[in-house]
Order: structure tokens, then sequence, then C-alpha cells
């Protein structure tokens, strides 16, 4: 079974939001705890909720816990301040929304003080995610092939994901056997390249200007086998944000 490979959002950080000045780490009494339910209501068992700081605390590992079988989840020893409160259920193809590159501004945010240093908030799931299958290969000998890929927002060209080995990584491979979340009802355009070969837009053209967006209903999954037609005067690119690039931020300030 392949495994699953979510696009990386380039996101360097949380914006800081009017940059209110954190508790010390003395301090990690906030508590956000509250439930997970799908988009009919009913509670979600083994869903990863995150409490992403908007405060700008900078790089490192997203507070997060698990939902029981009533969708309950609690996340503590926070420091106070503002947060984004997100779910995912990768394996039910709900990705974490506050990724920009799958859901604009759609999540709940609390504000943990010293006067309210606990929360409570309903998260709510969805909408669910298509799915990319496939595979990728060299076009004459059919040798696995782990490229590089990127996937754009058609209507919103600077809001884009580089690679796709872990989430938010830049810069990172696709595996030659691959599962992909991509944002349902929205188009999408799919570059794919690896050096020594023509780089690939979807639906198989090495044209650029050939090429069209992908749309994926909530669910859907489309089975794609990738070819890269070898070339030994094609250009060497890299995976990562090329010279110039703009970054989508995860979370509106404010």
């Amino acid at each position: 079974m392949a495994p699953l490979l979510v696009a990386g959002v380039l996101v360097l950080h949380a914006p800081q939001a009017g940059k209110p000045t954190p508790a010390s780490a003395e301090e990690d009494k906030g508590v956000i705890q509250g439930t997970v339910i799908y988009e009919d209501g009913n509670p979600v068992n083994g869903a990863t909720v995150y409490a992403s700081a908007m405060f700008g605390l900078g790089a490192g590992i997203t507070p997060n816990a698990k939902t029981d079988e009533t969708g309950h989840f609690v996340i503590a020893h926070l420091l106070l301040g503002k947060y984004a409160v997100t779910g995912e259920k990768q394996d039910e193809d709900y990705p974490r929304i506050v990724d920009r590159f799958y859901n604009s501004d759609k999540f709940e945010t609390v504000t943990l003080t010293s006067q309210h240093f606990t929360a409570s908030v309903t998260v709510r799931l969805g909408p669910k995610a298509g799915v990319l299958v496939g595979t990728v290969a060299d076009a004459l000998t059919n040798a696995p092939i782990n490229p590089c890929a990127e996937f754009r927002r058609a209507k919103e060209p600077n809001n884009r994901v580089v690679g796709i080995g872990l989430l938010r990584a830049q810069g990172r491979v696709v595996n030659a056997k691959y599962r992909v979340l991509i944002p349902s009802n929205t188009d999408v355009l799919v570059k794919v390249w690896y050096q020594g070969h023509q780089p690939w837009y979807y639906p198989g053209t090495i044209d650029k200007t050939q090429s069209q967006p992908l749309n994926l209903k909530p669910g859907e999954e489309k089975e794609l086998d990738i070819r890269l037609e070898p070339d030994p005067n094609a250009p060497p690119e890299r995976c990562g944000m090329p010279v110039g690039s703009v970054v989508k931020e995860c979370c509106p300030s404010g």
C-alpha cells in the first residue's frame, strides 16, 4: 500500500498577531480542550488536533493531541497567547485546514490569558480532500523515480506546494509510489520534474502552455501514473522555493 504523502505547504511561521508577549516557560499553564466533529456533527475518534501559536514562537513541534471515542481532546502546558486550533484525520482524507493550500481561513482561534488560561472549542473537520495516487517512473526504462513536485492553486498562483515527503517540508521529493491529498473542488496545477528529464505537467504534457488544472470532488480518488521523458539536455531544477517566491503564511493575522 502506498504511504500517505501529504503535500507540504510553504509555511515558514505563523504571523505575529499583534505580538502579544507570551508567558515565561514557568507559566505554561494554558489548556485548550474541546471536541472534534464531522461535517454532520458526529464526533471524530482518532483525529489529531493542533494548537498553532499565532504570536511568533518560531519553528518547533506544534502542540497536539488525539481525540478519544467521544471526539474529546485536551492540549495542556501551553504558553499564554493566541492559537489557531485545527484538526486532521489523514486516513479519512481530512487534511489539516490551517495549511492555506487546503483551505483559506476556516479555523477556530482562541486566546489564553492570565485571567482565562483555559479555553474550550469545537473543531469541525471538512471538507474532505481529493486523493491523487499513482507511480512515477522513467518513460523509457520504467525505472521508479523519486522526483520533485509542485501543486499550485490555479486562481492563487503564489499559493503553492513544493515537494511532498513530509508535512510542510520544503524541497522534499515525492516517492515513486505516492498518495497525495488535493484540496477538493479546487483547480490545482501539477508539475513533476527530475534531473535529466523533461518536466511533466498535468494532464500529461512537457509543454507548460498545454497544462490543465486538476479538480477533484471531496473524497474522489484519481489514479495517475506519471512517466518522465529522459532528456540529458534538460536544464537542472531543484526542489524548493525559487528566488523571488512569495510565501503564503499558514494563519491570518489579527
